[in-house]
């Protein structure tokens, strides 16, 4: 029933979220009202569906610096997740089908969300240059999800190398995110939610500031090893999968 009453809960609260976000958006240059807007939604799903989540080490970064986040992916439930803990004003690139669903995808551009396109390999550097220069020219930070889908075993999988090239391009520090439990909550391919305990640690950030592009798997390595250790210190059984990256 939690789960049903999830998917009614996300698209009531888009529907009332929205209207406000278009409204506001177009005059929110900096995007700190939609984002608190978005923040406010993502919070008010959580809580009402049931949710219970802790936050360690805030303490690493200040919530009025801009950082690209990289969280692990093993639940649909991760993005709220994101948005709702850390404190800073965040922007997602999501793909630009998205955009052209009614009212959610209105309140997404309004939100400042980042078109990417991932099907044209020429329009998808494009893209990628364009998030460059919105972010280089904008104080919000983004939160990627370089596995680039959910696990459904627990482990770390392979990471894709565009975030981390983002984030050499605009010099800004990268902060790993841990996310703990969120997969046993709601597990890839179900539709049940279980009680269970979700814990997100944010790490210290790792700064890009005079890295180049040939740098990039030295960041990813770096990055993925911090999320790597605090997912097997959680879970001693599990296996830690060391495999860099994907393409």
């Amino acid at each position: 029933m939690r789960v049903i009453w999830l998917i009614i809960n996300l698209v009531l609260s888009v529907s009332v979220f929205s209207i406000p976000i278009i409204a506001i958006g177009w005059f929110d240059r900096d995007k700190i009202y939609t984002g608190k807007l978005t923040k406010m939604w993502a919070q008010w799903v959580i809580w009402s569906t049931g949710i219970h989540y802790e936050i360690c080490g805030l303490e690493n970064i200040d919530p009025d610096r801009q950082y690209i986040f990289m969280s692990n992916h093993a639940s649909a439930l991760d993005i709220l997740l994101g948005v709702a803990a850390i404190p800073s004003n965040i922007v997602f690139l999501a793909k630009k089908e998205l955009f052209r669903i009614p009212f959610f995808g209105w309140a997404m551009e309004a939100a400042g969300m980042i078109k990417i396109d991932r099907q044209n390999p020429e329009l998808a550097k494009k893209s990628v240059s364009e998030a460059v220069e919105t972010l280089i020219q904008s104080p919000f930070s983004t939160l990627i999800y370089p596995e680039g889908t959910r696990s459904d075993k627990g482990e770390l999988l392979p990471f894709k190398k565009g975030g981390f090239i983002l984030a050499i391009r605009t010099q800004l520090p990268v902060v790993p995110i841990t996310i703990i439990g969120a997969g046993n909550v709601l597990p890839k391919g179900t539709f049940t939610i279980k009680n269970s305990h979700i814990k997100i640690i944010v790490d210290d950030p790792i700064p890009t500031l005079g890295m180049e592009i040939k740098n990039k798997d030295q960041l990813i390595q770096e990055c993925r090893n911090i999320i790597n250790q605090n997912l097997v210190h959680a879970n001693p059984g599990q296996k830690a999968n060391y495999e860099l990256y994907s393409t």
